[in-house]
C-alpha cells in the first residue's frame, strides 16, 4: 500500500519454459516458491475467519452445489423433451412437461436463493470482523506508524482494501462450488452420452489450466499495484477536501487537479493492466476449445451418425459441450479472484499485525506530586538519522511547578512533551515522574496525569458534550461538567446554540469557530483533572475577549498543578517559575524571566526581538 503512483510495474518475464530450465536452488526459484507459500498462508488465514461461521458456509455450499446439479439437468431435460415430446409423442410428458419444467426452475430459484444469502451473510461477517480487527489495531498503533504511513492509506485498507478481500473469497467460492457442479454434471452427461468424443474434449483441460498459471504472476503483480494506486488516490482528495480554502484562496484547483489526475491515471493504467489479462482469458480459452468441438462434429457425422434419433443425441451433446464452456470460463477466472483477494488480505494483515505501542510498564501512579525530571535524554526519530532530534536534555520540574518551553520551530519542544507521553522512546537517558521511569509506569496510568490543549485543536464528530467528556463519558458527572464548561466560559456560546451542549461540532469541529473549538478543548482538560498540563500554545486561536476568558479559566485550573507550557510567544510565558530555552535540540538557556533578560543571552535576543514587535500577546497568568 505504500507504493508511490509512480512506481512502473515490470513486463511479466518469461513463462513454464524458463522456469523449467533454471536451477531449482536459484534466488529466483526460492523467491517464487516463497511467494506462493506466502499466498497460502495469506488465504488460510483469510479462510480461518470464514471458517469461524461453518454453519453458514456448509449451508451456502449445500444449496450452491445443488443450484450447480440443478443447471446441469437443464441439458438432460432437453434430451428428454425431444426424445419423449417430439419423436416418441409421449401422452404423459406432453401432458406434464411444463409442470415438471417450472418445478426444476422453482428448484433453481430456490436453491440458487439461499445458497447466494447465505454466502453473501458468510461474507459479510467477515468483512465485519476484519475491519473490527484492523481498528482495533490500528488505534493501538505507536506513533512511528502513523508517521510512516498516510491516513489516507490506512482508510483505504480499512475500506477498500478489506471489502475487495471478503468479496473476492466469497465470489470465489460460489463459483467453485456452484460451477464446478454444473460442470461435474455436464462430463457425467457427457460421458454417458459418448465417452470417446468427451475424452477429445477434455484433452484441452491442461491447455487451460497452463494458461491459467501464465495469468497467475500477472493478476499478483497488478492487483499489488491497484491497491497502492487506490491509497495515491484517498491521499490526494483528503488533502485537496482538508485543504479547501487554501486551494480557494490561492486559485491552486489546476494543480490539485493535476496531482489528482497522476494519481487518477495510475490507478487507471494498473486496472487496465489487469482488465488486459482478464479480458483475454476467457477467449484464450475458447480459442482452445473450439478445436475439440470441431472434430467432435466431424467424427460424430462421418462415424457415428445412423438416423433420426442421432440429431437428438448430437443436439444435447453440442448442447451439453457449449453449457460446459459457461462454468469453465467462470472457473478459469476464479485465480484471477484469487490473486485480488490474496493481495488486499497482505494489505489488511499488514495493519493487523503491526506490532501495538509496547507497554512493559508495570507499576500504577496514585495520587502523584507531580515532579519530573530530565536526565541525559538524547533522541531520533529513526535510528539511521545522523543528527539527534534533542541532545543531552537535563532539567526538572517541581510539583505545582510552571514551566515554558521556547525556542525556534524545530528545536524539539514538542517532542520532549511527546516523549513525557511516551509517544516516542529516548534512545539513551531517563525521564522520570515523581522519581520513576515512565518505562516502568503502564501507559493507561501514565497518561491517565495528563492532560492536553494544543494548537492544533482535536475536536470529534460528536456533541460539545461528549467532547468535552472524551474517554471519561463512563465517569459522566453533571456537576463536573457544567464547572468545566463555565470555567472555559464555554457557556459564553452555547447559549447561542438551538441544542446547546448537544449540538454537533461537526467533522474536526468545523462547525464552531476556532475560539470555540479551543475553549471546548480547554473545557476537556478542565474536566480530566489531571495532576500535569501540558498547554501548546493554548491561547494562540482566540481573539482578544476569549483569551482573557480562558487565561482565567487557565489560571484556576494551573493553581496546584505542573505545568508545562510551550510558547512561541514569550510575552505570555514571562510569569513562568522556569523557563528553558532549546535550540536545535539543545537547552542553551534556563531559569527565570528576569534572570534570563538580565543573562543577556538567547532568550533576552528573542524576548526583545518579539518586544520591537508591533502585536503582543497577552500573559497567561498574572
Amino acid at each position: 500500500m505504500q507504493d508511490s503512483p509512480n512506481i512502473l510495474v515490470p513486463e511479466l518475464e518469461s513463462t513454464s519454459s524458463e522456469s523449467s530450465q533454471a536451477d531449482a536452488s536459484s534466488p529466483k526459484n526460492k523467491s517464487s516458491r516463497q511467494r506462493d507459500i506466502q499466498v497460502r498462508a495469506t488465504l488460510l488465514r483469510l479462510m480461518s475467519y470464514l471458517f469461524r461461521h461453518k454453519f453458514l458456509l456448509c449451508v451456502a455450499i449445500v444449496f450452491l452445489m445443488a443450484t450447480g446439479a440443478i443447471e446441469a439437468s437443464f441439458v438432460k431435460s432437453i434430451d428428454t423433451i425431444l426424445k419423449s415430446g417430439f419423436l416418441n409423442g409421449d401422452d404423459w410428458f406432453v401432458r406434464w412437461s411444463g409442470m415438471l419444467l417450472m418445478g426444476v426452475l422453482a428448484a433453481r430459484a430456490i436453491t440458487g436463493y439461499i445458497g447466494n444469502y447465505t454466502m453473501a451473510k458468510a461474507g459479510r461477517l467477515v468483512i465485519f470482523e476484519l475491519r473490527r480487527d484492523i481498528f482495533g489495531n490500528m488505534i493501538s498503533l505507536p506513533s512511528p506508524y502513523f508517521d510512516k504511513n498516510s491516513s489516507a492509506q490506512t482508510i483505504s485498507k480499512l475500506i477498500y482494501d478489506v471489502e475487495t478481500t471478503s468479496v473476492a473469497i466469497t465470489d470465489t467460492l460460489s463459483i467453485m462450488f456452484r460451477e464446478s457442479f454444473k460442470a461435474i454434471g455436464l462430463i457425467a452427461f457427457l460421458f454417458w452420452s459418448e465417452w470417446r468424443l468427451t475424452l477429445i474434449f477434455l484433452l484441452v483441460v491442461p491447455l487451460v489450466v497452463l494458461v491459467a498459471a501464465y495469468t497467475n504472476k500477472r493478476f499478483r503483480k497488478t492487483s499489488k499495484q491497484i491497491q497502492g494506486s487506490m491509497g495515491g488516490i484517498g491521499h490526494t482528495v483528503k488533502e485537496a477536501v482538508i485543504g479547501h480554502k487554501v486551494i480557494k484562496v490561492y486559485n491552486g484547483q489546476a494543480q490539485e487537479a493535476e496531482n489528482f489526475a497522476r494519481a487518477n491515471e495510475f490507478n487507471l493504467q494498473q486496472n487496465l493492466k489487469r482488465a488486459k489479462v482478464s479480458a483475454g482469458l476467457v477467449p484464450l480459452t475458447m480459442i482452445l476449445v473450439a478445436p475439440a468441438i470441431a472434430l467432435i462434429l466431424y467424427i460424430f457425422l462421418n462415424y457415428l451418425r445412423t438416423g433420426p434419433e442421432s440429431v437428438v443425441q448430437f443436439s444435447t451433446y453440442i448442447m451439453a459441450c457449449l453449457a460446459l464452456m459457461s462454468p469453465l470460463k467462470r472457473l478459469a477466472k476464479v485465480n484471477e479472484k484469487i490473486q485480488v483477494g490474496v493481495t488486499a488480505a497482505d494489505s489488511v494483515f499488514e495493519v493487523i499485525d503491526e506490532k501495538p505501542e509496547v507497554d512493559e510498564g508495570e507499576e500504577l501512579l496514585g495520587n502523584i506530586q507531580g515532579s519530573i525530571a530530565f536526565e541525559g535524554v538524547e533522541f531520533k526519530y529513526r535510528d539511521d538519522d545522523d543528527a539527534p532530534v534533542l541532545e543531552n536534555i537535563d532539567f526538572s520540574i517541581k510539583p505545582g511547578e510552571r514551566v515554558a518551553l521556547v525556542g525556534s520551530s524545530g528545536s524539539g519542544k514538542s517532542t520532549i512533551t511527546s516523549l513525557i507521553l511516551r509517544f516516542y522512546k529516548p534512545q539513551q537517558g531517563r525521564i522520570l515522574i515523581d522519581g520513576i521511569d515512565v518505562n516502568q509506569l503502564c501507559l493507561k496510568g501514565l497518561r491517565s496525569q495528563f492532560a492536553l490543549v494544543s494548537q492544533e485543536t482535536t475536536l470529534f464528530d460528536d456533541t460539545i458534550g461528549r467532547n468535552i467528556m472524551y474517554g471519561m463519558v463512563d465517569e459522566y458527572d453533571e456537576q463536573r461538567l457544567q464547572a468545566a464548561i463555565k470555567a472555559a466560559h464555554v457557556d459564553e456560546f452555547l447559549s447561542e446554540l438551538p441544542l446547546g451542549i448537544d449540538t454537533m461540532v461537526g467533522e474536526g469541529g468545523l462547525r464552531l469557530s476556532g475560539g470555540q473549538r479551543q475553549r471546548v478543548a480547554i473545557a476537556r482538560a478542565i474536566y480530566k483533572n489531571a495532576p500535569i498540563l501540558i498547554l501548546d500554545e493554548a491561547t494562540s486561536a482566540l481573539d482578544n475577549k476569549s483569551e482573557r476568558y480562558v487565561q482565567d479559566a487557565l489560571e484556576t485550573l494551573m493553581k496546584g498543578r505542573t505545568s508545562m507550557v510551550i510558547a512561541h510567544r514569550l510575552s505570555t510565558i514571562e510569569s513562568a517559575d522556569k523557563i528553558v530555552v532549546l535550540e536545535r535540540g539543545r537547552i542553551v538557556e534556563q531559569g527565570s524571566h528576569k534572570r534570563l533578560l538580565k543573562k543577556g543571552g538567547v532568550y533576552a535576543e528573542l524576548h526583545k526581538a518579539q518586544s520591537n514587535s508591533p502585536k503582543k500577546g497577552f500573559f497567561f497568568w498574572k
